[in-house]
């Protein structure tokens, strides 16, 4: 009995050893809603769990695992189910820096820090599904001046959490100049494009999107905007999104944002779009934790306004 016990604590100690040597993560979103208009009218509910683990081998060579927990949407199946979204080595070189495996897209990132807050809404272009917010693949990743970036990847297409299902492959580029992050203070400004061909039975051809966008922050004011399109060349179908947002630090615990999307699903056709608009306020009463009581309003062009009254949270370390 103590030989199996002894080997239990050897291993034991290995794994917190090893964990110890790199670098642990981790952010839950969790909300009250309450909507009049829903079947279900206030509940409840966990957005996300992420659960990250990231460890450098090498002055060059880096690995990162993060798992994503979600409701699983299939029917009446609607548990929360943990996803493997991140899985990915680094290699930098002096000729730029390589990613292999499950990884970040490079499509709307930058957007997704610009807005701050993607725990209360997803940026928009994931939130309208213009494209996934990982993809397992190959991306490269250059420096090109002191400001000035270049991302480029081949993937999948499908996202994290579906398997390749043709012989397409998706291409996206991302051209940035300024700073990924701004919460802090600083600018940007860029454009990202993908293209991937498709072929569903009798139509086939080629999606693609593009988005360009630009951010500023003093550290006490953050504003900015983007504009995306997304083409389907095969059904003939071009939508679009201009999203517009503003944040106020009025100290370092209480802050007021608010966000504007205008989403078209079909430019061709008159009166299909809709207005979003997600405003409240976020109190930060200590690192790590965030609550911000919003409102959010959908307002369709054809048909009835949808209000949310919500209270989202934060967790992470």
């Amino acid at each position: 009995m103590k030989k199996y016990l002894s080997i239990v604590a050897a291993l034991l100690f290995a794994t917190t050893t090893m964990f110890a040597q790199g670098k642990i993560g981790g952010k839950v979103y969790f909300d009250y809603s309450y909507n009049k208009d829903n079947s279900v009218t206030n509940s409840f509910e966990i957005r996300r769990v992420y659960f990250s683990y990231s460890k450098a081998l090498t002055k060059n060579i880096s690995y990162k695992f993060t798992t994503d927990v979600g409701r699983f949407n299939t029917g009446k199946d609607n548990r929360l189910s943990a996803y493997l979204k991140i899985a990915a080595l680094s290699w930098k070189t002096k000729y730029g820096k390589f990613v292999f495996g499950l990884q970040g897209l490079n499509m709307f990132n930058v957007e997704e820090h610009n807005w701050g807050f993607r725990f209360i809404e997803k940026a928009p272009m994931d939130k309208n599904h213009f494209a996934s917010s990982a993809d397992l693949g190959i991306g490269y990743f250059l420096k090109l001046a002191k400001k000035l970036n270049l991302s480029a990847m081949i993937t999948n297409g499908g996202g994290y959490k579906k398997m390749e299902s043709d012989n397409y492959k998706k291409y996206s580029l991302q051209l940035l100049y300024g700073d990924a992050k701004i919460s802090k203070g600083g600018f940007n400004v860029g454009a990202s494009a993908s293209f991937e061909g498709f072929d569903k039975g009798t139509v086939s051809g080629t999606t693609t999107v593009f988005g360009g966008f630009a951010a500023y922050s003093t550290g006490k004011i953050r504003f900015g905007g983007e504009y995306d399109l997304m083409n389907q060349s095969g059904y003939d179908v071009t939508k679009s999104i201009i999203s517009v947002f503003a944040d106020v630090k009025f100290s370092k615990i209480v802050e007021a944002f608010a966000r504007v999307d205008l989403f078209d699903p079909n430019t061709s056709v008159d009166n299909d779009g809709n207005t979003y608009i997600v405003g409240g306020l976020n109190f930060v009463p200590a690192k790590g934790f965030s609550i911000a009581p919003n409102v959010k309003i959908t307002s369709p062009q054809s048909g009835n306004s949808s209000t949310t009254f919500a209270a989202n949270f934060e967790f992470k370390i």
